[in-house]
């Protein structure tokens, strides 16, 4: 789980922010929401980012995203530039910073980064050994050796090997993923739990794998299959199958030479797609996912993400979750996630202002504001539960007149047709 991120100089992130996932001292749902790492240390499972269009939202996942992806992602020339490099526009030449404090698999660790467009200047990380301390695993400056911590037994080899193959463009456990290393079971140990429980946006976008993984894993099918039926959606079934065009049209497709050797290749290959059940009292009947509902397709996958989402360990980001959804279908979802008892962790951005109702499971300390700075194009974050709103005043209100600011400023809606 992540305890907190920051970010300097990426995107619209032209100055550090940071965004924190320590609950605080509110004891409302605490056993729902809160997940105690360690006593008296509770980390969120849920954050939500509000804020105006282009206000930096989808930025502060992408950062999130890009941090963990420069950590695997390689160079096998060291003249290649860094794979992520996205600065503000007015700084751009200097240097993007990360840092995370995250917990896995009982142990805290904290992480920074430093890069610019063609070098890893500075990377660190510390880790709760197992004596219980905060311990140097390695750190690395650009143009220096490699140094690792008196708790890493490494030996000679282990360091010259590591020296030698990660390349002055990309990250030491980047190397690991290039090259199968001997490594020291602490650096082992979280760089596996990073590749396996950090997800990247959008990962199961795309229906097909989604359908053929479920075929091959019952559980996974069943949980997609009760969560759209639950949505009322009157499905039933889903399967996956192959379809080719009929033999007479093959054979035309074939003989035209009017058809490009492009076009006909992809007429003829054959094409997957999901085939629906529907029940309808007594009878059922079959629709493809092209003539599904835009939120039977969402469904599916955040169905995916939740399978995911109720084991434990799992860091999962949505931008706009409530994309297609009725809002009581979101909340059912989310409420789902939250009642599963996992330790996952969701992050997710959104436009529906009801989600701040506080009728249902929220807290508001897991609610975060996202607004551009009007002097600079800066995005700013900030908490609403570090804002001094009284307990008794809505928080759903509050935001609608702008007392939390994160909206847009419209002005009149007059529209200028005359030539000025």
């Amino acid at each position: 789980m992540i305890q907190e991120f920051s970010v300097d100089n990426y995107l619209s992130f032209g100055k550090k922010q940071t965004i924190s996932f320590l609950a605080s001292a509110d004891k409302s749902l605490v056993d729902d929401l809160t997940i105690e790492v360690k006593p008296g240390v509770k980390l969120l499972k849920m954050a939500m980012v509000y804020g105006a269009n282009a206000s930096g939202k989808s930025n502060l996942l992408l950062a999130i995203e890009s941090l963990w992806q420069l950590m695997f992602l390689f160079r096998n020339e060291g003249s290649a530039p860094v794979a992520i490099y996205r600065p503000f526009e007015l700084r751009r030449g200097e240097p993007t910073n990360y840092e995370v404090i995250f917990w896995a698999n009982g142990r805290k660790y904290e992480y920074s980064l430093e890069n610019n467009e063609s070098h890893i200047l500075a990377e660190q990380m510390t880790y709760t050994s197992d004596k219980g301390v905060q311990s140097l695993m390695y750190k690395r400056v650009k143009g220096e050796p490699i140094v690792f911590g008196s708790t890493i037994d490494i030996k000679a080899k282990q360091r010259d090997d590591l020296n030698k193959e990660t390349l002055s463009n990309h990250t030491l456990f980047a190397t690991l993923n290039k090259k199968n290393l001997d490594v020291p079971p602490a650096i082992s140990e979280v760089y596996e739990w990073v590749k396996s429980y950090i997800h990247e946006l959008d990962i199961y976008d795309n229906e097909n794998l989604i359908a053929a993984e479920a075929e091959k894993n019952l559980l996974l099918k069943n949980l997609i299959i009760d969560l759209l039926c639950k949505a009322d959606f009157n499905i039933s079934d889903f399967k996956l199958i192959t379809t080719t065009l009929p033999d007479n049209i093959l054979k035309q497709v074939e003989e035209d030479e009017s058809i490009s050797n492009q076009m006909r290749e992809m007429l003829l290959r054959p094409k997957n797609q999901i085939i629906f059940t529907h029940q309808a009292h007594e009878s059922n009947y079959q629709i493809s996912y092209g003539m599904e509902s835009a939120g039977t397709k969402a469904y599916l996958r955040l169905a995916r993400l939740l399978f995911d989402l109720k084991e434990n360990g799992y860091i999962v980001m949505k931008d706009e979750i409530e994309d297609s959804l009725h809002y009581d279908l979101l909340i059912h979802y989310l409420e789902t996630f939250i009642k599963s008892g996992s330790r996952s962790q969701l992050i997710f951005t959104t436009h529906n202002q009801l989600l701040l109702d506080e009728s249902w499971m929220i807290r508001r300390d897991m609610v975060w504001l996202a607004e551009k700075d009007r002097a600079d194009g800066c995005t700013q974050l900030y908490r609403v539960s570090d804002m001094g709103l009284h307990k008794n005043v809505s928080l759903l209100n509050a935001y609608r007149i702008g007392k939390l600011g994160a909206k847009p400023v419209l002005g009149s809606t007059i529209l200028i047709t005359e030539p000025s």
